[in-house]
């Protein structure tokens, strides 16, 4: 069974709608060489998922859920 990885999902649909976003590459080339985001980072890829409207509602949910687990840090 292949393990779906929500974030890297996202990360590449948006990277592919905008090749140009500093950000989204910024986001896309920690992901693939640290193995994760942190929490801010996460609800910032969310924002702009949410304004693509590109990404599907499952895949924000599922983006959201893993958010919301992530600790916060004071």
């Amino acid at each position: 069974m292949t393990e779906i990885n929500i974030i890297l999902s996202i990360l590449e649909k948006l990277k592919e709608h905008k090749p140009d976003s500093v950000f989204i590459n910024s986001l896309h080339h920690q992901f693939c060489n640290r193995g994760g985001l942190s929490k801010k980072q996460m609800e910032g890829l969310q924002a702009k998922a949410i304004q693509s409207k590109l990404i599907s509602t499952a895949k924000l949910a599922t983006l959201e859920a893993i958010i919301k687990k992530k600790p916060t840090r004071y």
